[in-house]
């Protein structure tokens, strides 16, 4: 017997984006019975508020005013500024402007006390000017998020839910939306470059001031790239020197990139390149195994991953996001120019300099070595609860609850699966597939009324190799055991993917499932774990 989700996992997968989850775990729980749960009502409100924001255009309202109700009864048994608040934005979106008013003029009265509910100074703020936003005090409300900002200037992630709000109340107040501008998250970038540039020579110093100047023009706080050689390295100490977030993709671990693809150009570019991963705020090996000296599959999977890094990030904080890409005048090297046609052009603007190169180092670095028997793969585990033999189930009862998987692995290569009882392992080279794959698999057991299963699912480099007994290709790299421990986190019915899965799916910009952020996960996972589901979701809004 599976044990009931807890209210705040139930909160996060709504943030997550799986709101039909999220609700028919409320719902199934008892949650919705608790009328003088405070708590209840308020994960109730939030519910109802995304399902309004996503539903079908006409019931909006109707479902906004009861969200709305939800949250306004759990403000009526434990009183609170952003229970109070919610109600009343909830309210305007509804339709209803004199009601919304009047619980703005509530949230302002709660805080103007002398203590407060418990919240962060900045949600306090925050909070503030939305109340005033909702009294058409825009002034006021401005003053507030200046305030807000102030008190947690690099709170990105509760800044964009904040804007999210406030852009809300404008657009249902027919009010401009210009001066949210100034609060807005910084840019992101990716950025890439050729190696045949000379430590402190005239190509490094046009590097230098082309850098500078665009700073100078844009907003940019974070960015991803690799740090070879040459461009790259120019350019990550500049984003530093200018206080911007650096995150690192590479294709091996740093040691062995500094051996292959830093220090044959000289000792100055190995001092500055372990100077530079020092002050970066992360660093990201695409490949792990030694199967190769310079795995071109791995450089290819780090450019990509360091792409979707930067477009996932800006869409985390709806800012906007750019490339930079330095090549040489014949539009190389060969790397860079690769990593500019990967370039998304739907994302974000893309800026390319020609940089000569003022160093001959391209027979330094040690050549290509592509190994045929490794591949890029997206592996899932699929996890089915009750089928593991401990359960009294027929063989038509088995058919049944499984069919929803069967149907949708039929489709598959015989070979790309694995079974077991209640367990189903895939290795599929196609992301497309794998995503329509999980699709499939949750919306026909939605569809059937059927238990749907938990899935995990990571993108990495492995060694496929056929199994002489089964005929299935067991994967060797770390794909699997990720995709299983994901599973095992997930509840029955939702998909779990990996970062570097996350960060592909924004890379090829798929729009089979969109990937947002569940929690940052440890190391287990790899990094940070995201739901699975259906596109278009809007951007989020405070609880």
């Amino acid at each position: 017997m599976s044990v009931p989700a807890s209210l705040p996992a139930i909160t996060a997968l709504a943030r997550a984006g799986a709101i039909d989850r999220a609700w028919d775990l409320f719902i199934a729980a008892g949650y919705l019975e608790l009328t003088a749960d405070p708590a209840a009502l308020a994960v109730k409100g939030r519910l109802l508020k995304d399902r309004a924001r996503t539903g079908p255009i006409p019931d909006r309202a109707v479902t906004f005013a009861e969200a709305a109700s939800a949250y306004a009864a759990a403000h009526a048994l434990s009183p609170a500024p952003y229970l109070a608040i919610n109600a009343a934005t909830l309210r305007l979106l509804a339709g209803d402007r004199g009601g919304a008013q009047v619980g703005a003029q509530e949230a302002l009265r709660l805080l103007d006390q002398a203590q407060p509910a418990a919240d962060t100074p900045y949600y306090l703020a925050a909070t503030r000017a939305e109340a005033l936003l909702l009294l058409d005090d825009l002034p006021g409300a401005q003053a507030a998020m200046e305030q807000a900002v102030q008190l947690d200037p690099d709170g990105w992630d509760d800044r964009a839910v904040t804007l999210a709000q406030l852009r809300a109340i404008q657009h249902a107040r027919n009010g401009t939306v210009d001066w949210l501008q100034a609060f807005s998250p910084p840019d992101s970038l990716h950025f890439a470059g050729h190696m045949g540039i000379s430590a402190s020579g005239r190509s490094e110093a046009d590097i230098v001031a082309a850098i500078d100047a665009l700073l100078e023009r844009t907003r940019i706080g974070f960015a991803w790239g690799a740090l070879a050689a040459g461009a790259d390295i120019v350019i990550a100490e500049r984003l530093l020197a200018a206080g911007v977030e650096l995150h690192v993709v590479l294709p091996c671990p740093p040691d062995r990139f500094a051996a292959q693809s830093v220090s044959p150009a000289g000792s100055v570019w190995t001092d500055r390149f372990y100077a530079v991963l020092g002050q970066a705020c992360s660093v990201v090996a695409s490949g792990h195994g030694a199967a190769a000296v310079h795995d071109p599959l791995a450089t290819a999977h780090a450019g990509e991953l360091a792409i979707g890094g930067a477009i996932l990030n800006a869409r985390r904080f709806g800012a906007a996001v750019r490339q930079l890409i330095i090549t040489d005048e014949a539009g190389g090297g060969r790397n860079t120019a690769r990593q500019a046609m990967m370039w998304p052009t739907a994302a974000g603007p893309q800026e390319r300099l020609a940089i000569p190169r003022d160093a001959e180092v391209e027979a330094l670095f040690p050549p290509e070595q592509p190994d045929p028997a490794r591949a890029l793969a997206v592996s899932l585990c699929i996890l089915l609860d009750g089928l593991d033999g401990r359960a009294n189930l027929d063989s038509a009862q088995i058919a049944a609850r499984t069919a929803p998987v069967a149907d949708a692995l039929a489709l598959l290569d015989p070979a790309a699966v694995r079974a077991s009882p209640g367990r189903w392992d895939v290795h599929l080279t196609d992301l497309d597939t794998a995503l329509e794959t999980v699709r499939g698999i949750l919306s026909s057991a939605r569809l059937a009324g059927l238990q749907a299963p938990s899935i995990g699912a990571h993108i990495a480099i492995s060694t496929a190799v056929t199994d002489p007994a089964s005929g299935a290709r067991v994967p060797y790299g770390p794909g699997e055991g990720i995709a299983r421990r994901l599973a095992t986190m997930a509840h029955p019915g939702l998909a779990l993917g990996s970062q570097a899965l996350a960060v592909t799916m924004a890379a090829r910009a798929t729009s089979i499932l969109q990937a947002r952020l569940y929690h940052f996960g440890d190391e287990s996972t790899e990094g940070a774990v995201f739901t699975l589901g259906p596109s278009g979701l809007q951007p989020d809004m405070a609880i």
